[in-house]
């Protein structure tokens, strides 16, 4: 299980900023895409991009491999405390265990607060492009993306498990090898050995639709086969043209959770995670027409899979003033591997200890697994829309070595879940090339699933664009601010043309 969550964060662990620019550390510092990307890199932004003259006009052939971007926003964590947790995570280092006073402090911490986390890992891209046929590109993308928030209740019984205050009676363990039942007193209980508690109780139960309710969970990891075409279609002097363009993706997906209530018994809770990461769903597994417990090797095994669309729309002025307009991930998929849906049952008791420390990605199965608050009906299959967004941008190139736009990104799902924003997205930003051989970028974005922030970027440019490579951040801001912050960084360093 450990090497799965070292995979999640090398390679592609917790809502979705991926999809503004997905791993292209050329657009990271800026905050917008839409109008800026080219070559592959507008795969799964703006396929009608593909269709533009190439900056480097005599390379016909851009190519790609491994570009990476992640992106950490905490409501609760400390700068340092995230740092931390991430690093111990990278370096399969277990972490530090909570006491019962820190268990304590991180469920006041971590109420009401959001955690998002996003990876986005482009293994490779490729596009060739010439004025008659057009552009043309093929791109493999895995996308992760976790958010969430709890109430006061789930927020305890994460932390504390069965201390929570939810279950006022505990079942210890005596020296004598008896048992007993106790009151559930925080003075009394901080002073006990912990491994004596053998599970926690609730005198007066409620169902977890309601416990769960105004939280959410939600996971999703998705590997995308994308293919786009992009092309002129009209074209008048130098002062109108119109380009169009279409991508076609193919999905397979390694785990999805889907966790919300809004209290009054409607409560969406599904969930299909690859057997790689290791959930014991006990008795339902049993039952379960999709249970899936083959071993995976180096990659999780797919679980999921689903096709899905993306169409663009430019219009050039004056061959100066960029405007684009995108529908991306029109489509579905469908999950059949290890498919449960939670059954809405009264919360009696539970022997889970809960979180041991903040790096949740390792604890899934705490969260998910038999232990915990949920109970599980399998399933054979359910099929799910994927998180459609309509992209808006425009940008306007000053002479040649300044260019600056904005995007505006809308979400179209009603209920916000897996892959998607919670709100929508306003970036304003650009670039700016001083020299033949540095781009620097910056901007300004808010909305989504993170607080307003200062994106930063360096891109060097060799061999009159036959390489590329750089770094980048979605949020300066966390340079100079201790609470509330957003971890972040993009990198690409074997990007080329010919």
């Amino acid at each position: 299980m450990k090497d799965v969550i070292v995979i999640l964060f090398l390679l592609i662990s917790f809502n979705l900023l991926g999809q503004i620019e997905y791993s292209s550390f050329t657009s990271t510092g800026r905050g917008g895409a839409t109008t800026f990307v080219t070559d592959y890199q507008a795969s799964g932004i703006n396929p009608a991009n593909l269709g533009w003259h190439s900056e480097f006009e005599e390379k016909k052939f851009a190519m790609g491999f491994n570009e990476f971007t992640y992106s950490i926003h905490s409501e609760a964590l400390s700068k340092q405390t995230l740092r931390d947790e991430f690093k111990s995570a990278v370096r399969r280092e277990e972490g530090s265990s909570f006491t019962y006073d820190e268990k304590v402090q991180a469920a006041k911490d971590f109420s009401a607060a959001g955690l998002a986390l996003n990876l986005n890992f482009g293994s490779f891209g490729f596009a060739y492009h010439t004025d008659k046929f057009g552009g043309i590109a093929f791109r493999v993308n895995d996308n992760l993306s976790w958010y969430s928030k709890f109430n006061d209740d789930i927020s305890e019984i994460l932390f504390l498990g069965k201390t929570a205050p939810y279950f006022d009676s505990l079942m210890v363990l005596l020296p004598s090898g008896d048992t007993s039942m106790v009151l559930n007193d925080t003075s009394m209980v901080s002073g006990l050995n912990q491994d004596s508690i053998l599970n926690g109780i609730a005198s007066l139960p409620s169902n977890i639709s309601k416990l769960f309710e105004g939280s959410q969970i939600s996971l999703s990891w998705t590997r995308e086969y994308n293919l786009s075409y992009g092309t002129k279609i009209i074209e008048k002097d130098s002062v109108f043209a119109l380009y169009a363009g279409v991508g076609i993706k193919y999905f397979q997906g390694m785990a999805y959770v889907d966790i919300t209530s809004n209290g009054d018994g409607q409560m969406e809770a599904f969930s299909s995670m690859s057997s790689a990461f290791g959930i014991n769903y006990g008795e339902a597994a049993l039952s379960n027409p999709s249970a899936d417990s083959i071993a995976s090797t180096f990659l999780p095994r797919s679980v999921g899979h689903g096709f899905g669309m993306d169409f663009g729309v430019n219009v050039l002025l004056f061959n100066k003033l960029k405007i684009g307009l995108a529908v991306n991930n029109i489509g579905s998929m469908t999950w059949d591997g290890n498919v449960y849906t939670v059954k809405d049952t009264l919360v009696f008791d539970t022997q889970s200890a809960g979180l041991e420390n903040f790096n949740v990605a390792s604890q899934l199965g705490d969260i998910l697994g038999e232990d915990g608050v949920f109970e599980y009906n399998g399933l054979v299959s359910k099929k799910v829309q994927l998180p459609t967004v309509v992209r808006f941008g425009a940008s306007i190139e000053l002479g040649k070595k300044i260019e600056l736009g904005f995007d505006m990104l809308l979400p179209t799902n009603e209920v916000p879940g897996p892959g998607s924003y919670q709100n929508a997205i306003i970036g304003f930003g650009g670039d700016v090339q001083p020299i033949p051989w540095l781009r620097m970028s910056a901007g300004l974005m808010t909305g989504g699933n993170y607080d307003m922030s200062i994106p930063i970027g360096l891109t060097f440019i060799l061999g009159k664009g036959s390489f590329e490579a750089g770094i980048a951040s979605r949020d300066a801001i966390t340079f100079f601010v201790n609470d509330g912050p957003t971890l972040s960084l993009s990198t690409g360093f074997m990007r080329f043309r010919f």
